[in-house]
């Protein structure tokens, strides 16, 4: 059934998003992309997440689209619909840090979707690969906008105009991903870095998301205003007082989001 294509978990401050099609490396059918919006869109509003894990059930993260489900060749496949482009948007500048969980294959759009996460990690079998010419396409998902931020306008280039399979390790060296497990430690080193992030200030860590997005958006010196303005309105919180007072006893905060 199309529910179950993705599935949406949620466990105190986390929640996680997953690509359900493990048979076929969680390659996307039409209406999959406005799927993965939808419930994107239930975690965006919960503003008692704070971390969202994007992930494929299995060994693989997402293969792209299923070109197997594909028209018949010389037939012309409808566009994809208008919410799978948004997904990008919204893993960007949603108000949760968000976390691409890389596993196995990331290819075409799964890359778009990784690419557009604040933070991408992966396993040591994990294979990049942008794919795009290889079917035709001049590439989506955002793909131009987001790779030549993370990794460099020349990279970015390289990785488009000659596809291939990119391993974890070379992935690390250009900075397209921030960190590589071993496959055996990958879901306990995940645990540790959304326990991390979910132990932080969340009024601060909320603050420290828009900022980025904010910085994106617009000059140096209208972005320090805001950001000013930011941080003089997190001083006169209780979790910021409470951090201070922790550090001072040397002891481990409790935060209350206040």
């Amino acid at each position: 059934m199309t529910e179950d294509r993705v599935l949406l978990a949620v466990d105190g401050a986390v929640a996680t998003v997953t690509i359900n099609r493990p048979e076929a490396r969680n390659s996307l059918l039409r209406g999959m992309g406005g799927e993965i919006y939808a419930k994107l869109r239930e975690v965006a509003a919960d503003r008692d997440v704070r971390i969202l894990v994007l992930r494929g059930a299995g060994r693989d993260f997402c293969a792209g689209a299923d070109m197997k489900a594909k028209t018949n060749a010389g037939d012309r496949p409808p566009p994809p619909d208008f919410d799978a482009y948004q997904v990008t948007v919204l893993l960007h500048e949603m108000p949760q840090v968000t976390i691409a969980a890389i596993r196995g294959a990331c290819a075409g759009a799964g890359l778009g979707y990784a690419a557009a996460c604040d933070l991408r990690v992966a396993d040591d079998d994990a294979r990049i690969n942008a794919a795009f010419l290889d079917v035709g396409v001049a590439g989506d998902m955002g793909v131009p906008w987001s790779l030549p931020r993370l990794v460099g306008p020349g990279h970015a280039r390289d990785l488009m105009f000659f596809p291939r399979k990119l391993g974890s390790v070379d992935a690390l060296d250009i900075g397209l991903v921030q960190r590589v497990w071993a496959t055996d430690s990958f879901e306990a080193e995940l645990t540790a870095m959304t326990a991390s992030l979910a132990g932080a200030a969340p009024l601060a860590l909320g603050a420290m998301k828009a900022n980025f997005v904010e910085a994106e958006r617009t000059d140096l010196r209208s972005f320090v205003t805001i950001e000013a303005e930011r941080h003089i309105r997190l001083l006169g919180t209780d979790d910021r007082i409470e951090a201070f007072s922790a550090w001072v006893d040397k002891r481990k905060p409790t935060f209350h989001g206040r």
